[in-house]
């Protein structure tokens, strides 16, 4: 008994570590790397849900970061992880609900308002546009103008 115990301790123990490791080397992280097809970037109707999916793209050494959310209209909604106001503190947003809170000041946005309100804290809106399968597509070109946000920013 002892020694099933023993073997059950260090297998916790591996399953902790291995788990600590993934999440400091970035491994499994909370971004979903995307390429773009040409000169946009394709999110599938089946992955937009009421529950936030966030993806990056790469611009160089930039990882410009994103989300998008269905509102509870079941519009797709997009966004930069980032707004105009505390981006530079790198922290972006994170979902409670149907609100995306904003890592550095706490304030709380219901999904509904993305895309349709701008500045402040408010997550900085990307245009979007919807295509007959209900794929959602995003132009890399605006998703690179928002590099200003990511490329300064702490990490």
């Amino acid at each position: 008994m002892k020694l099933f115990r023993l073997i059950l301790l260090a297998a916790l123990a591996v399953l902790a570590l291995s788990t600590a490791a993934h999440a400091f080397f970035g491994f499994g992280g909370k971004y979903e790397t995307v390429q773009p097809q040409g000169e946009t970037i394709r999110i599938k109707a089946a992955d937009i849900t009421p529950t936030a999916k966030f993806y990056a793209i790469k611009d160089g050494d930039t990882e410009i970061r994103f989300f998008v959310v269905k509102g509870p209209d079941g519009a797709p909604r997009a966004a930069l992880d980032a707004c105009d106001v505390c981006w530079r503190e790198g922290k972006g947003y994170r979902q409670e609900g149907a609100n995306m809170v904003c890592e550095n000041c706490g304030m709380a946005f219901n999904t509904a308002r993305i895309n349709e309100v701008r500045g402040g804290c408010n997550p900085h809106p990307l245009e979007r546009t919807v295509d007959a399968g209900g794929d959602l597509l995003l132009r890399v070109a605006e998703l690179k103008a928002g590099a200003k946000y990511f490329a300064t920013a702490k990490k």
